[in-house]
């Protein structure tokens, strides 16, 4: 559910505010019917809704075409020709009927096997479009991944927000009520108020943050708005599978290293084909030729090699060397590049991992028991109702910590995935639900 930035009353029961969140919730219901809803949204749901809606795909796969059109084109012969030359007519000569004619058809035969080493270049191309494609769809799954983590972790600190002031107006009501029947002093009432208004605060910024990271996730497929309870999602990942990974072995099915060294094959491709283009062609003809004056007529053939004395292709041949290296120092340096974010992505891993860990197994137990404790004292008189209250709000301030380390592991866990060509996330592609928590 999403709700929209509101002023909360500074002094609210819980029947009012109960009143109030369901009319919110109304409205949201109403605006949703022009909408797609849904009841329950996963990340594998998520993932899935942007690989069937986002058109960057459908665009690689256009552009593989392309390439693999190029690659048959490229290794197709230069059609034949027919030639038609008439000879000696005219001047001192009769007309037409007295020219030598001949009809001939020829055909360019590439000799160095260039229009072969040609398709296997272009196919080189083809492979190195499906690398990038692969590159475009791990992007697109991590950043939709990333995309439903923030989603979900404003849904998740929205409702704690508003736990959190439902509990501080409550609280706001019973301290008007004394200070109006003369038992507590004025300045309870203030700070009351300063509790509350803070409390506002947080759940306003808290409503204005779900709403954008909504939106930012639901433009990812179509736009609009989303409507959707949000399932954790650290229950996807198997977090066993990112302990004592190697450096090489991670980052080898990295999808820009795969596209870069697709690169440098093709560019290899390109030196056996420019080499092969400094053969020459030979061209081949054969014909009939009519002679005019006796009305005779003959077979003609012709050959024709060019001689490579001048030009033997020096110049493309080096081009395509150079460019081949350039393409393994790209390829090398990204190598390199990678391993330096595989180090901090796996550094960032093992802090949040710790840090959730902290705060999971001891830092909210323990603020449960001290807020245990505070209200069994605040019920036997022993500690005043503003001091249970900051008790209180340091709790959900810890619930809030809480699904900040949440998402800041699953957000480590997505870079990690996405370094190593997102095995992971591709596994929830197309995944039931049972299937995405049992692994």
């Amino acid at each position: 559910m999403r709700i929209e930035n509101v002023t909360w009353p500074r002094w609210l029961g819980k029947t009012t505010m109960a009143a109030l969140m369901l009319a919110t919730v109304s409205m949201e219901t109403a605006v949703a019917q022009d909408a797609q809803a849904v009841s329950q949204l996963t990340l594998s749901d998520a993932l899935n809704r942007a690989l069937d809606n986002n058109p960057i795909t459908n665009a690689a796969d256009e552009e593989i075409r392309a390439v693999e059109s190029e690659a048959r084109q490229a290794g197709l012969w230069d059609n034949p020709t027919f030639v038609a030359e008439v000879e000696d007519f005219g001047g001192d000569r009769e007309g037409l009927g007295d020219a030598d004619t001949t009809l001939s058809i020829n055909q360019t035969v590439p000799l160095g096997g260039d229009r072969s080493r040609a398709r296997d270049a272009a196919n080189a191309w083809a492979q190195a479009a499906r690398a990038d494609r692969d590159l475009h769809r791990t992007r697109l799954l991590a950043d939709t991944a990333q995309a439903y983590v923030a989603a979900h972790a404003a849904s998740e600190t929205l409702a704690v927000r508003l736990e959190l002031l439902e509990l501080a107006n409550n609280s706001a009501d019973a301290i008007n009520s004394r200070v109006e029947a003369g038992r507590a002093s004025p300045i309870e009432r203030s700070r009351a108020s300063v509790l509350i208004g803070r409390a506002t605060i947080a759940a306003n910024e808290a409503a204005s943050t779900q709403a954008e990271q909504h939106d930012r996730l639901a433009a990812i497929w179509s736009g609009g708005r989303l409507d959707a309870d949000f399932v954790s999602p650290l229950d996807a990942f198997d977090l066993s599978r990112f302990e004592n990974a190697e450096l090489d072995v991670w980052i080898s099915e990295n999808p820009e290293l795969q596209k870069l060294h697709a690169i440098t094959r093709a560019r290899a491709q390109e030196i056996r084909q420019e080499r092969a283009a400094a053969i020459p062609d030979l061209t081949v003809g054969a014909g009939v030729r009519r002679f005019g004056g006796t009305d005779e007529t003959a077979f003609v053939a012709t050959v024709e090699v060019p001689i490579p004395v001048l030009n033997r292709n020096q110049g493309g041949v080096r081009a395509a060397a150079s460019r081949e290296n350039a393409a393994r120092l790209d390829e090398e340096s990204t190598r390199r590049a990678l391993l330096a974010r595989f180090a901090s992505a796996s550094g960032r891993f093992e802090r949040a991992r710790s840090t959730h860990e902290q705060l999971s197994e001891n830092i909210l137990p323990a603020s449960e028991n001290a807020l245990s404790a505070a209200q069994e004292a605040y019920r036997e008189g022993a500690l005043d109702v503003l001091n249970f209250l900051d008790i209180q709000r340091s709790y959900f301030d810890v619930r809030v910590d809480l699904i900040s380390a949440q998402s800041e592991l699953a957000s480590a866990l997505i870079e990690l995935d996405a370094l190593a060509g997102a095995p992971q996330l591709n596994r929830m592609v197309n995944a039931s639900p049972e299937e995405e928590h049992n692994d």
